[in-house]
């Protein structure tokens, strides 16, 4: 018989127990039990859609005496559309106090709820027996056919889960790719027919990601996340979405959570690595990844972190022994050139060495955004092209392909800072600012004002970076520059007077050099900046300033002499190298 002639059959049946169902009281659903869920009471549409199934083989209608389950049945179906692990174990729960014992609809029930908590959450325990259902049911239908690796594309559209259970083939094949615009339509349709249900979100984002869509995708997990905070793996792909927004502080308390509510999990430790190396907090990633490493010593991705560490550190013979032990199963990844190279640069102060490291990186990941700054990167350092490409062609190159790209954007405005090109500085610093508002952006944007002339526009920012927390010595030289450029003397010495007592040297260097921008005198300008260069002999705004006395007194040896000094500390700046220039030749008169 066919299905539509069974259909026919048992609606007299239910028809009946319809009447009787009306002239009895209907039991009472707590609405504790659907707080979260979607109201205190099923809709009909969820009545409607009761397992198994539309479109599926009917179940046995329970006797009369067994009282109606309708109920029952759409808030069992209900948590088990909301698909958390929360939400599953409540529909466990609910069949596990149904009355009638175990029914066909409640056997299919538990095997579904088994079936996504084992493919979904393999850190959450299936607790309950996994009853023996017919592979004739129709979602258990699906999820073989997705455990086989194939999207089930026959399966019926006129419910939430014959919409959704197909696209768990995403985690038992993820290779398979063909499915994803009818998986796409779906889930659509699935998140429209129930909002408050993390799945179709969590699986077009996992689509987004997959088609290279990470903002799609990061919106999709996002909200999920938001939905329900117990389904542990949008949690992971929700923080890996912030890391890749460079919020790795909200990434890191999410890792954190979700390892207090795991604890022996590895795939937390990770996350929690990753997210504090974004952060570049060294000490906090370093000791998670080596609990990492700990678990598994042979882990060359962490091992390649660690490595990375020791190079920001500058514990260089560290590094070096890592990469050594590394380069014995691997000469060709990528992180482990670009590594070598800035130990070439940094600790063997060998461009060449360094080059070749580049010239390799590009040559095997020539699209690699990573790849691609870090050369230029090193590209700034050294002066040297890479493949005949410029520093600013590899950013460009990024840029191209990705025009909000943080870290591009910020290559691109130190380049344009060192070059003094203080009208497309201003223009890319805003770019930045309106991107990533950190501080380091803001840093650099208040440079570019100051360079452009526009101290106005600069000193509001310099002036909340330097109450937003412990200023750097880097910040209160910059903002004490804000503070002289509009004429704020009198704020800008009570600073150095504040300061000065409990300075370091360098900060104190820093203090002598702004105070002598005040003075008008000559001769006590130039005993200031000598002591502000016995404090730190590699300031190089003093050293620049000693050059300019000098220069303006006619004295070019010294004035050479103190010029070299400021070439050595920032060898690539071209506008040093014209100033050089000149003077050789006033020189050779």
């Amino acid at each position: 018989m066919s299905s539509f002639s069974l259909k026919k059959a048992v609606c007299p049946v239910i028809s009946v127990l319809f009447l009787f169902a009306a002239c009895a009281t209907p039991p009472e659903t707590p609405s504790s039990e659907l707080s979260g869920m979607g109201g205190t009471a099923e809709p009909a549409d969820v009545r409607e859609n009761a397992l198994p199934g539309s479109g599926g083989t009917p179940l046995a209608v329970p006797e009369r005496d067994r009282g109606d389950s309708k109920s029952l049945d759409g808030t069992v179906l209900r948590y088990l559309q909301g698909g958390s692990p929360e939400s599953i174990r409540r529909a466990v729960e609910r069949v596990n106090d149904d009355s009638r014992g175990m029914t066909d609809q409640n056997r299919v029930a538990l095997a579904v709820a088994g079936e996504m908590i084992r493919i979904l959450y393999p850190l959450e325990e299936v607790t309950w027996p996994m009853p023996s259902v017919p592979d004739s049911d129709p979602y258990m239908s699906i999820i073989k056919t997705a455990r086989m690796g194939a999207y089930d594309y026959t399966a019926e559209s006129g419910d939430f889960l014959s919409l959704v259970l197909p696209a768990l083939v995403l985690f038992t094949s993820p290779s398979q790719e063909e499915f994803y615009d009818d998986a796409v339509t779906a889930l659509l349709r699935a998140a429209n027919m129930n909002k408050k249900s993390v799945l179709p979100l969590w699986f077009l984002g996992v689509i987004a990601g997959r088609r290279g869509n990470h903002a799609e995708a990061g919106r999709y997990f996002r909200e999920a996340w938001e939905l329900d905070d117990s389904c542990y793996p949008v949690g992971i792909a929700h923080a890996r979405s912030l890391i890749r927004q460079g919020r790795g502080k909200d990434a890191l308390g999410i890792a954190r959570t979700l390892s207090d509510r795991y604890p022996s999990a590895l795939d937390f430790v990770r996350l929690s690595a990753d997210a504090a190396f974004a952060l570049q907090d060294w000490d906090t990633a370093d000791a998670y990844i080596l609990e990492v490493l700990k678990a598994e010593p042979r882990n060359t991705e962490y091992l390649l972190l660690r490595a990375r560490i020791l190079v920001e550190r500058r514990e260089y013979l560290k590094a070096n022994s890592l990469l050594d032990a590394f380069a014995t199963t691997n000469r060709t990844n990528k992180n482990y050139l670009l590594l070598r190279a800035r130990v070439a640069r940094e600790w063997n102060r060998n461009p060449a060495a360094a080059t070749s490291f580049l010239q390799e990186a590009v040559r095997l990941y020539p699209e690699d955004q990573e790849v691609l700054l870090s050369t230029a990167a090193i590209g700034y350092q050294t002066g040297v092209s890479i493949n005949e490409r410029s520093a600013r062609d590899f950013v460009s190159m990024v840029l191209a392909r990705d025009p909000e790209n943080r870290r591009a954007l910020a290559l691109l405005l130190s380049d344009y800072i060192a070059a003094s090109e203080w009208t497309s500085a201003v223009t890319t610093g805003e770019r930045l600012v309106a991107l990533d508002s950190s501080s380091a952006s803001r840093e650099l944007l208040v440079r570019s004002y100051l360079g452009a002339g526009q101290a106005s526009r600069a000193i509001s920012i310099a002036r909340s970076l330097y109450r937003e927390k412990s200023p750097t010595d880097t910040l209160t030289g910059l903002y004490l520059q804000a503070l002289i450029a509009t004429g704020d003397t009198a704020t800008a010495r009570a600073i150095i007077d504040e300061r000065m007592p409990v300075a370091s040297s360098a900060l104190k260097s820093t203090l002598l050099y702004f105070e002598s921008r005040m003075i008008d005198d000559p001769d006590r300008q130039l005993s200031v900046l000598r002591s502000s260069l016995l404090a730190d002999p590699r300031n190089g705004d003093a050293l620049f300033s000693m050059y300019q006395w000098y220069f303006d007194r006619g004295d070019y040896r010294k004035a050479q002499y103190y010029l070299k000094q400021v070439i050595a500390l920032e060898p690539m700046n071209r506008r040093y190298g014209e100033l050089l220039a000149n003077l050789d030749e006033l020189l050779a008169r």
